[in-house]
């Protein structure tokens, strides 16, 4: 076998699509022996894709389809990895911020902030009913409850809050730390690429599924890409 860079071509001319606007299309060049569905397209030059075709194959460069060496096919897949990688770390951020936006948007700035010092009268509060805390009776003489109920629901909320916090910092730091630990190694071009591909079980689901006619209930495992943020999936099942 032989290790192929093409791109696709208009099926009505065979010409290259880099080297003309298709007339008809798209499809791919005649490759004796490549499977369309291992194919790989090139992430940092879409335009082209890899594969691996029959040895009596005959590259065309004047139609961009050209063989490559070995080292020449692990640097175009490790260029295509690591370009998704970049990627992916680049965004990790604003992942993290839209998802910190929906789980606390009910949370104005100003009232995190003053969640903290209420946090610390609630809590002298509760461990000493006759405690200052200005701030948490004051709220609890306009809500209408006792100082002790009010300061009581705001050290659960305040935990809650830093719970959920923690594991999104966390969950953030743990896959940016992996991401950054990923090596794509040349000499084995194909393993790092599985590797990169690669899921991860990061929980349980109970589900309907139909097994022999009926509808029965079953552990279905949930499946992220291992380098790979997915948030909210990590969060509510990790």
């Amino acid at each position: 076998m032989k290790y192929f860079k093409f791109t696709q071509i208009s099926a009505e001319t065979g010409i290259s699509w880099a080297i003309a606007q298709p007339i008809s299309g798209p499809s791919y060049p005649d490759l004796s022996g490549l499977e369309l569905s291992t194919a790989i397209q090139l992430a940092h030059s879409p335009i082209y894709y890899l594969g691996m075709v029959a040895d009596n194959v005959v590259a065309d460069p004047d139609n961009y389809t050209f063989q490559l060496t070995a080292a020449e096919y692990a640097q175009e897949l490790k260029q295509h990895v690591m370009y998704q990688l970049d990627k992916e770390k680049d965004s990790i951020y604003q992942e993290e911020y839209n998802f910190r936006s929906s789980i606390f948007s009910k949370y104005h700035d100003t009232a995190s902030t003053a969640g903290i010092y209420k946090y610390e009268q609630a809590k002298a509060l509760v461990a000493d009913a006759t405690a200052a805390a200005p701030d948490v009776r004051a709220e609890a003489t306009a809500r209408g409850v006792e100082p002790g109920v009010l300061a009581t629901r705001i050290i659960a909320n305040h935990e809650d809050f830093r719970t959920k916090e923690a594991k999104i910092a966390g969950i953030r730091g743990k896959m940016l730390d992996r991401m950054s630990a990923y090596v794509f190694d040349l000499e084995n071009a194909d393993a790092s690429y599985t590797e990169f591909l690669t899921e991860e079980v990061i929980g349980t689901v109970t589900r309907n599924v139909m097994e022999d006619g009926n509808m029965v209930e079953r552990a279905v495992d949930i499946k992220v890409r291992k380098y790979q943020l997915s948030l909210g999936a990590r969060f509510q099942h990790g």
